[in-house]
This record gives C-alpha cells, structure tokens and sequence, in this order.
C-alpha cells in the first residue's frame, strides 16, 4: 500500500473546464484506491494537508500560493507530479526556450514586452499577410481576452494594450498556420491519444502519427512533465508544429484511458519514495 495525495486545480485556471478537471482527478484517485494505495484528494484553494515524505503528490494546481506550498515540500523531499519548474515551464513565456532548445517546431513567434507603453520597434510582415494569435505570456487562458486572433497592427497594439491594462506583463505574438488544429494527451511512457479540436480521434498516415507522438514527447521532456497534453498544427505541407503545451489538462475525450494511464504512471514513480 502506498499513500497519493492529489491536488485540485484552482477554479480560475480551469475556465469552463471546473468538473472536468475535477474528474480526471478525482478519476486516478479512485483507481489508484482501486488498487489498495491511500489517495486523499484536496483543493488547492484551501490550506494544504502536509504530506509524509513518503506520499507522492499528484496535482493540477497553477496558482502561485499552491505552487510555493509544493515548492517547500520539494525541497523537503516529497515527489511531486508534475514538478513545480514543468508546471511553471508551460507559462509561454518559458515555453518557446524549452521548445527552441528541443529543437521542436513552432509557429513564427514574438515576445512582447508589455510592462511599458512601447510596442516593438518593427512588427513583422505576416502580421498583415496571414495574420496571428496574441497570447498572455504567463498561465494559460483564464479570460476570453487572454488569446485573442489579430490581424494588421493597430488589432495586434489594441490587444496587448488591453492585457496590459489588465496588468499583465507579458505577451507572445505568434503567426497563424493553416491546417487543422489536433489536440493531443499524453502521460510519460504509458500513453498518447491525439483528437482533432471538435474532440473525435484524429486519423493521419501513420508516418504523421509519428511525427505526432515523437514531437509530444520531445516537447513535455524538454519541459519536465509526466502528464501533459497540448496543441499541434498539421500545417498545409504535412509538417507539424506545436501551438501550446500544457500539464495535466482535463483528458476530456480520453478520460478513462487516460485516468488509468496516469494511475500506473504515479505508481511506479511512487517506488522512487523507497528508502
């Protein structure tokens, strides 16, 4: 028997997404009770119960009291999944340097600076031509203006003027791809299911299905994560590249597969916490 503690995402990074997130949790908790191991699930908007140093800690949480809270247990040697630097390694602004030093392909980008009133000295080209995606450059969408689709530049400034009277910091500008857009789940060595953004599997030549699973799984070790999932682009020429990666997202089209995954993926990491 070994003992799991899971931590619930916060309400406000799981927009629209509350009890799906909610069950993919709640889901590898009971399998893993299943299985005869204590799994105690609690919020991360509450005071967090300090694990023994034997317990491994599964969690969801993004916010920054939760994530300092299992920063110490860390540093005090408790396992943690995913681990506090691959949680915060999928705020955009530290993604595109993990991804860069990959080598994993991602659509033309542009770090924005918005803690001034300055925008960059030249916007580029394909602003006009094709047009692109502003994105808040640390936690994920958590409002409907937090990635917004622009094209020309007085659209791109209106929108960083905007996060930036939200008091946000950072942004990304990042060129629009044509192709269709796939989403993919994974958990580190048990598992990886890709579905097109309406949500029903996504069926490609298998050399592209490859590709797929090779760039996931560059991508969330570059980053550090066990349980991740994330956005490609199949662009026109067959190519991929990635648009977003995530930790621990809500596995909603794949949520019982996905749940036993992660379930067999905590167990063997809990052996780490052997003495």
């Amino acid at each position: 028997m070994r003992e799991f503690l899971g931590i619930r995402r916060e309400t406000v990074f799981s927009p629209g997404k509350v009890e799906a997130d909610r069950a993919i949790l709640e889901g590898v908790a009971t399998i893993l009770r299943g299985r005869g191991h204590v799994a105690r699930v609690a919020s991360a908007e509450a005071a967090l119960p300090r694990p023994t140093r034997r317990t491994l800690v599964f969690t969801m949480s993004q916010g920054e009291p939760a994530l300092a809270t299992l920063r110490d247990w860390e540093a005090d040697g408790i396992n943690v999944v995913n681990s506090v630097d691959a949680i915060l390694g999928c705020q955009r602004h530290r993604l595109l340097d993990h991804l860069e030093r990959a080598d994993v392909r991602v659509p033309d980008t542009v770090r924005l600076s918005l803690g001034n009133t300055e925008s960059p000295a030249t916007w580029p080209a394909w602003l006009d031509s094709d047009g692109a995606w502003i994105k808040r450059g640390d936690v994920h969408a958590t409002h409907p203006d937090d990635v917004a689709f622009v094209r020309g530049v007085h659209a791109a400034a209106d929108a960083a003027t905007r996060l930036r009277a939200r008091g946000i910091a950072s942004a990304v500008l990042q060129r629009h791809v044509e192709g269709p857009v796939v989403k993919f789940y994974g958990v580190r060595d048990r598992f990886f299911s890709c579905f097109s953004a309406s949500g029903v599997p996504y069926h490609v030549a298998a050399e592209i299905t490859a590709e797929l699973r090779v760039t996931a799984e560059r991508a969330s070790q570059a980053i550090g994560l066990e349980i991740y999932g994330g956005d490609f682009v199949v662009t026109m020429t067959g190519g991929v590249q990635v648009i977003d990666v995530n930790d621990w997202p809500s596995f909603g089209p794949c949520r019982v597969d996905g749940a036993e995954a992660i379930a067999a993926r905590l167990e063997a990491l809990s052996l780490r916490n052997d003495p």
